[in-house]
Formats: structure tokens, sequence, C-alpha cells
């Protein structure tokens, strides 16, 4: 664990290496997943701004290097630094309108659109000297895919191999590739507009 629910945020945490997963337990004790974050991500900003307790907890998938600046130091930085702030706030703002230009439509589309979309998000290039196109997603069972949607294990499974029959992805143990994401997101777009 990263950091639990409801704990107090006093600290940034940047994933260099490895995956976190944010997530909410319901009361029956089912999970629902609200992300996978890779490489890249920050985790906690909000929080750490605003001194209120995390709102979702962050669990590593697999094996996690990440680097932590605690709230102190940061507003030291940012005083030190003054372009750090005007950073932070635009940073902010993108976060915002991406959730919101990602959650609005999705929890209109149809379930196999939302499968199609996570897995664009989620895609990495396959590999150096590989066209940029190809991509894959590693490491993801289907009942966690299921989790991040909203269908069940097995609607995932039977998505996926339709997925496959169509060529927009191939599927072995523990990777899915994505020979073409552009293909891909055409076929998503397809999904979204039959379903309007």
């Amino acid at each position: 664990m990263l950091f639990r629910e409801t704990e107090p945020s006093d600290r940034l945490f940047v994933i260099r290496e490895g995956r976190v997963q944010l997530y909410q337990t319901r009361e029956n004790g089912s999970e629902f997943t609200f992300g996978i974050c890779a490489s890249g991500t920050l985790l906690g900003l909000a929080s750490l701004v605003l001194n209120r307790p995390n709102v979702l907890p962050g669990q590593a998938i697999d094996r996690v290097m990440a680097s932590v600046i605690r709230r102190a130091d940061f507003f030291r930085c940012m005083e030190a630094v003054p372009k750090l702030q005007a950073n932070i706030l635009e940073l902010l703002a993108m976060l915002a309108l991406e959730s919101i230009e990602r959650s609005v439509p999705m929890a209109l589309d149809p379930a196999s659109a939302r499968l199609g979309s996570t897995l664009l998000r989620l895609a990495k290039p396959a590999a150096s000297g590989v066209e940029r196109s190809r991509c894959e997603v590693v490491g993801l069972s289907h009942e966690e895919l299921g989790k991040m949607i909203g269908p069940s294990r097995t609607w995932v499974g039977l998505t996926l191999a339709e997925f496959e029959r169509r060529g927009l992805l191939t599927k072995t143990r523990g990777r899915l590739t994505i020979p073409d994401t552009g293909l891909l997101a055409k076929a998503v777009a397809e999904l979204q507009n039959a379903d309007r």
C-alpha cells in the first residue's frame, strides 16, 4: 500500500516504475478500480495541496519505484521556484479537464466502448523500434479490467475475444497487443456512435 483512504496526505508520489491501482471497496466487499497509474504519474497532488485526507487508496500492482516529497518540502520548493507554482496550477487544470472529458462520455458509452477506451488509455508502446501505433497492455487480468469498467470477468473475456476476431488486438497470457491503436480508436468511435 502506498497510501490508504482517509489517511492524512502529507506526501506526493511520482511513479517512476511499476503500476499503482486506485480503487474503492464497496460495503459488500467488492472493489471498483478507478484507474491504473503507470510511470510518470503524480499521485496525491490534490490532497497534498488542499491538506485533506486521501480520497482513494493506492496499492502497488507490481514492484513500484517512486519519488516522494513531503508536504513541507513541496511548499518550500513552491516558494523557491516561482515557475513551479504556475506549472502545478496548469497541471491541476489539465487533470480536471481530462477527468471531465474521460468520465462524462464514458458514463454514456456502451460497455464495449468503455473497454476499448480503457485499453487505449492503458496501452504503452510495445518496444523500441516498433511502429508507434503498436501498443500493449501488460499484466492486467480480465477481472481487473472488469473492475475498471463495470462488467464481469466473463463478459470482458468474451468482448476481448470479439476484439481479437475483428483484428483489433491479440491476446497472450498476461498481455494484450494492439497492433494498430488508430484502428481500435476507430472501432471505439463506431461503438459510441451506434449507441446514440
